[in-house]
């Protein structure tokens, strides 16, 4: 048995709709579902009876997925805040840090920080990146990695013979 990759990204939600205009609207990313589901196997796999849920897929690339999840009925989800143990960010990768900033602000975004370059040695050195709120609360980093230069490889040898 061997884990081959994460599967997906899952982050519960007090509106779905809010969440939606958030990571869809505002940050661009696809949506590939959206649906409510509950039942028996719902209830068994959450091991909360009554459970009813809109789900929403929202489509990362590469077969990643971000799901949000909306309890309508059933035990509500208790958001965690960052630095409790147990809880964490989501990581994005985008093409134009500047300018998603410049919109998040403007759409009254609860931005953490401006755009930060690292400096530090290392896999991480120049990267680019911002911490934002969703409407629930989750911390979500926009990160900007630098173009590497592709290294010229020179041209091609001469391979005839005189």
């Amino acid at each position: 048995m061997t884990v081959r990759r994460l599967d997906h990204v899952s982050v519960t939600t007090g509106d779905i709709e809010r969440s939606l205009a958030f990571y869809q609207d505002l940050l661009g990313i696809p949506v590939s579902s959206v649906g409510e589901v509950s039942g028996a196997e719902v209830e068994r796999l959450t091991g909360m009876p009554g459970t009813r849920m809109l789900i929403a897929d929202l489509d990362l690339g590469a077969g990643q997925v971000l799901e949000l999840i909306e309890y309508i009925a059933g035990e509500e989800g208790v958001a965690l805040p960052l630095a409790h143990p147990g809880s964490g960010h989501i990581g994005l990768t985008v093409d134009d840090l500047d300018g998603l900033y410049r919109r998040l602000l403007a759409s009254g975004a609860l931005v953490r920080s401006e755009p930060v370059e690292l400096t530090e040695p290392g896999a991480w050195h120049g990267v680019r990146c911002l911490t934002v709120l969703d409407p629930d609360g989750v911390s979500v980093e926009l990160v900007e990695r630098p173009r590497r230069p592709v290294p010229d490889v020179g041209a091609p040898e001469d391979r005839t013979t005189a």
